[in-house]
Order: C-alpha cells, then sequence, then structure tokens
C-alpha cells in the first residue's frame, strides 16, 4: 500500500552474480578450498567475506581475484572522484581489448548508479588517465571534459557492462543522444531515470526498424529543455521512449511535473502486454490516447497510482469502469473538481485489496463517501490508507474503520500535512477502542500525530508546537532543567511511544509493526508478553505517496 508500512525490501536482488557469469564461463583452475561449493552456495557465502579479507583474496590467484571482483563491484556509484575516473578507465580498456582479456571487471558489475556532481572535471586531471585523456583527444566534437567522461561513459554501457541488471541514474546534466543511446543499449532491465535534462526533439529511435528496449521496470522523473515554443509537439521522445518499451515493460513510475507540455500517441494505440504496476503523478494528457493504451480493456494491471490533478486523466477514469485485474488503488492527489471521477472509478473497482488516498479529504467526504463503498462493497480489502482535512478524526470514522475485519494493513493521519506544523491531536484510548476489533491487523501507521503536555504556563505548549518546542510536563521541568533538554526531550517522547506501542501490540495480537509519534517501531512477543523496540533513533515526519 505504501512504502512506509512494508517490510523491508529483500536484498535478493542485490546479491553478487553467480561465479560462472562473473567469469564469463571460463572454467574454475583454482585450488582455493571455497571453489569446492557448488556455485549457488557460494553465491551466498561470498557476500559476507569482510571487505579486508576479500583484498587479501585478491592476491591468491585469477580466480580469487575475479570472485572478490564478483562481490566487491556488484553495486557501483558513479560520480566524477578520481575511483570513479580509474573505474571508468578501466572499463573503457576492456571495450578495447575485446575478449583478449582473461579476467574483466565490466562482467561483476550487476548494478549501476550513475550521481555525477562535484568535483567538476577538469583536463588536469584526465590526464592521470590515459584511456580518457585519449579518447578526449581523438574526439574533438566533445566540447568539454565532462563531455568527455559522458561520451566514455555510454561506450561503457553499450560494450562493457553484459550483465548489468539495474541502472539508476541520478544526475542533473543534460543527456545527449549518444548517452541515451548507450543506455538503450545495455543490458539493463530494470532502468530508473531521475533528475536529468532531455532535449524533447531528441532522436534516438528508428521507427522503421521496429524499434525494441528490453526494459522491465522503468521509472522516469526528468526535465524537458525546448528551444522555441513552436517545438512543442505532443508526440516527442517521451512517447518514443513509451512505445519502444511497451513489449516488455512490466512496471513504469512516470512523474510529470516538470513536463512543458501535454502529450498524446495522437492516432496510435500501443498495447502493453506485461505492464503489471503503473504509477502516474502528474502527468499531463492531451487527450485518452495514452490512458487508453495503458488500461485498455485487454489490460493486466495489478497496481495503479494515479494523480488526477489533470482533467483528461480524471474523467477518463470516471467512465473507464471496472477493471478486472486490479488489486491496489493509490490515489496520489487530486483537484477538488475531479472528486467524482475518481470515486466513481473505486465504486466500480470494489474487489481492491488495497486502498490507498494519501492527499487530505474532508471528513464529510470520507464519511459519506469513501468509507460508506468500502464497508458495503470492499469485501477483500486488507490494506487501507486514509487523511482528513482536519485536526481530528471523528469517531463514526474510527468505528467504520474498526468494523472492516479482514484489515492487516492500516495508516491514517489527519491535520496539516506538510511542515513543521503538527496539529492533530491523537486521541489513542478513542484509537484502541474503534480499532479493537481489528484482530488481523499487522501494520499499522500514525503519521503527523501530535500531543498534549501541560507544561510551565508561561512556555509555548500547544499541539502543533508539539516537536518544535519540547515542552516537558510541568511536573518533570524542574528536575531535568540542568540537563541537555532537548536530548531529554527526545528520550522522554521516545520511551512513551514505546508505551503507546505496546498497548496497541497488546490490543491487536498480530501486530508486528507501527508508527507512533514519528517513530517506527517493530513489536516482538515472547512467553512473557509484548515488546515494543524502536526501528531507528531518528524521528521522520512521513510525507504523503
Amino acid at each position: 500500500m505504501t512504502r512506509t508500512i512494508q517490510l523491508a525490501t529483500s536484498s535478493q536482488n542485490l546479491r553478487p552474480l553467480t561465479f560462472d557469469r562473473a567469469n564469463r564461463g571460463r572454467p574454475i583452475k583454482s585450488s582455493f578450498p571455497l571453489f569446492r561449493l557448488p556455485i549457488e552456495v557460494l553465491q551466498d557465502v561470498a557476500p559476507h567475506i569482510p571487505s579486508l579479507d576479500l583484498e587479501t583474496l585478491a592476491f591468491v590467484d585469477r580466480d580469487c581475484r575475479q570472485l572478490a571482483r564478483s562481490v566487491q563491484f556488484s553495486n557501483v556509484r558513479l560520480t566524477f572522484n578520481d575511483a570513479s575516473l580509474g573505474l571508468l578507465e578501466t572499463l573503457l580498456a576492456e571495450v578495447q581489448a575485446r575478449d583478449d582479456l582473461l579476467q574483466a571487471l565490466g562482467p561483476c558489475i550487476r548494478h549501476l548508479t550513475i550521481d555525477l556532481g562535484s568535483p567538476m572535471l577538469t583536463e588536469a586531471r584526465l590526464k592521470r588517465y590515459p584511456n580518457l585523456f585519449n579518447f578526449h583527444q581523438r574526439s574533438p566534437e566533445l566540447k568539454s571534459v565532462q563531455d568527455t567522461f559522458l561520451g566514455a561513459l555510454a561506450i561503457v554501457l553499450s560494450h562493457s557492462l553484459p550483465n548489468l541488471q539495474s541502472l539508476n541514474w541520478q544526475s542533473r546534466v543534460m543527456i545527449s543522444t549518444e548517452v541515451m543511446q548507450g543506455i538503450i543499449m545495455s543490458k539493463a532491465r530494470d532502468v530508473a531515470i531521475n533528475y536529468a535534462f532531455f532535449d524533447l526533439n531528441l532522436d534516438v529511435f528508428d521507427f522503421y526498424d521496429s524499434p525494441r528496449w528490453l526494459v522491465e521496470k522503468f521509472v522516469l522523473d526528468a526535465e524537458w529543455m525546448i528551444q522555441s515554443l513552436e517545438d512543442l509537439n505532443p508526440i516527442n521522445v517521451t512517447t518514443d521512449i513509451l512505445r519502444a518499451v511497451s513489449p516488455t515493460l512490466q512496471s513504469l513510475s512516470w512523474k510529470g511535473t516538470r513536463l512543458p507540455l501535454k502529450l498524446s500517441f495522437g492516432r496510435e494505440t500501443v498495447i502493453f502486454p506485461r505492464l503489471r504496476a503503473l504509477r502516474l503523478d502528474a502527468v499531463p494528457m492531451a487527450d485518452d490516447s495514452i490512458l487508453s493504451s495503458f488500461l485498455s480493456f485487454n489490460s493486466r494491471i495489478i497496481s495503479l497510482e494515479v494523480s488526477s490533478t489533470d482533467r483528461n486523466t480524471a474523467e477518463f477514469l470516471g467512465r473507464r469502469g471496472h477493471l478486472e485485474t486490479l488489486e491496489s488503488f493509490s490515489w496520489l492527489n487530486q483537484h477538488d473538481s475531479f472528486k467524482e471521477e475518481i470515486i466513481c472509478f473505486l465504486e466500480a473497482n470494489c474487489q481492491l485489496r488495497s486502498l490507498s488516498i494519501a492527499q487530505s479529504l474532508s471528513p464529510t467526504t470520507i464519511d459519506t463517501r469513501i468509507l460508506p463503498v468500502v464497508k458495503s462493497s470492499f469485501l477483500h480489502l486488507t490494506s487501507l490508507h486514509l487523511v482528513w482535512d482536519a485536526v481530528t478524526i471523528p469517531e463514526s470514522s474510527l468505528s467504520v474503520i474498526g468494523s472492516l475485519h479482514r484489515l492487516r494493513r492500516l495508516w491514517i493521519s489527519a491535520g496539516a500535512q506538510l511542515g513543521w506544523c503538527n496539529n492533530w491531536k491523537i486521541e489513542h484510548d478513542v484509537m484502541l477502542h474503534a480499532l479493537r476489533p481489528l484482530r488481523q491487523l499487522e501494520f499499522l501507521t500514525f503519521s503527523r500525530d501530535s500531543y498534549e503536555v501541560n507544561g510551565h504556563p508561561l512556555l509555548d505548549s500547544s499541539i502543533e508546537k508539539y516537536y518544535f518546542n519540547a515542552v516537558f510536563p510541568c511536573d518533570q521541568a524542574r528536575s531535568l532543567q540542568t540537563r541537555l533538554m532537548k536530548a531529554a526531550w527526545e528520550r522522554w517522547h521516545q520511551h512513551r511511544m514505546l508505551k503507546f506501542a505496546e498497548l496497541y501490540a497488546n490490543t491487536f495480537v498480530q501486530l508486528i509493526w507501527c508508527n507512533i509519534g514519528q517513530y517506527p517501531i517493530k513489536i516482538e512477543r515472547t512467553d512473557f508478553g509484548a515488546y515494543a523496540i524502536v526501528e531507528s533513533p531518528f524521528r521522520e515526519n512521513l510525507r504523503p505517496l
């Protein structure tokens, strides 16, 4: 349902490659005892070797060195620092050597993050890396050393990383045609492009040649550069990308707040046969063509997250009707005038198992439009997230939620959702009474919750400034005045929240996690009772999705 009440993501996908793949299928010649293990067992054991031992292992023989590399370079972050320049230098040399090398570093890289910022490159720094500097001299079209870095990176992506699984771009730089082609030609099936700049007229696909970009999971949140208003065409590189990934795409997260125009497929219908998870965050639509392609009557979407700030999006959902395979729906935000369309969509999809409404709704809307249909028709709902646009939550609303006996995950919030002001005075006794029937509850999240303190009359003890002013109760303030007050208050507040968490744990016997008072708390159970343990010493004010 939400990013905050899910269990920790499995590290299975971050494991190094099996040694046979990292070693490019070459036979093992080492007599080192580790290689007596089956390949699958070796893959599980290798990540647990301490880093210092890996460095020592690399000196034993070639196979041991490649095993160490397969762990050390499984997950790589490229920046403009010297270590990254050295790595790019090595990978560029491997491209030039082709298959002549007995060992290579490129096959070991499984996950690549590109995070280019300071320190910026200079030609003097580049001269310390002969392959990169020679590439710079041979490429007069590259106007700067930064362009040289990106040009070399494009070649490496295309030719030197045969086992690349995921590529995460986190750099505010312009993506050129060469770099984009390098990304497309890479082996990565999980691609995220964040913060980059694109030219809307970038031409990287030859559609006479049936373009295919074999991406399965794609995240796109970029800024788009335009030369003039005449360049604003609803059919551009964005829609070209979607066409190219359509045959293989399984998951798409697309943020459109930085798009300077509305988008369209024109008269074309693009089929996404494998798409199962779709997130559209404020993507401006010129018409129904893109939405009709994503949510056609043949679509098999399981998870849908969408904002309705765009009229075309809201109206399309309002008349779309039932989506047979849909199990999870997340309503990210909405324009006040588009609420009815989204509520119509909810009423047509009562098969949902997970419903998340991250934007604040008035108590009237929740009480009269949302909760009645949830209670009467959402018979399979196990996960619910609601936010009240008020400083209190009506007991009538909580009573309805308490009657949803199948719920396993619940996230509720109220009041101001941004900034330091937390003005929802949560009443835990009311919560416990109303939610007591939820015997299957496993995850419970309260966000933006605040508390009342009877502090000294000369101190501001207002609810909205509870976390900001950190005022002690009057009876405890004097004994603590000689201590570090803020640290002492944090400890007092944490202890207070743990007591609340144990109250919920004793009420909901299946509860294993909750979020209270800005602390994530796990529940451990023994023969002697339930114990609450803070997962992180740092408070976090949860934000809507």
